[in-house]
């Protein structure tokens, strides 16, 4: 499980902000309009007295979920700034840091492209 997450964690995470959005509105819309004409009744009467709680979740997930969406987002830029540079000194000074964001943080592609620059460089 924790393999696949690392390889989908973008879009686990950019779906989950999508959701957590939802369950926000809906618990906006059950706390504070649910007497407006406009406001989707079948949903906010199957809640009912829950809404608050929705409400809450949906803003506990959304900045949990946007924050994977930030940081994955964080962690494939720098990588590609790291990986970026022509200067052998520049990339073995920041090898370290290239290898454990390739190996704990993003997908199997990024280690492929890691060993890539390695053979690039002349690194073993």
């Amino acid at each position: 499980m924790n393999a696949w997450l690392q390889e989908h964690m973008l879009a686990v995470s950019s779906v989950g902000s999508i959701f957590s959005t939802f369950m926000l509105l809906i618990g906006i819309l059950g706390r504070w309009y649910s007497d407006e004409s406009w406001a989707p009744s079948t949903i906010l009467d199957f809640i009912g007295d829950w809404a608050i709680w929705v409400l809450i979740m949906g803003i506990l997930l959304l900045a949990l979920s946007s924050y994977y969406v930030w940081l994955t987002r964080y962690y494939m830029d720098r990588f590609e700034e790291i990986i970026s540079t022509n200067s052998k000194k520049e990339f073995q000074k920041n090898w370290t840091e290239i290898e454990q964001i390739a190996r704990y943080q993003l997908p199997n592609e990024y280690r492929k492209r890691v060993a890539e620059a390695r053979k690039r460089f002349g690194l073993r």
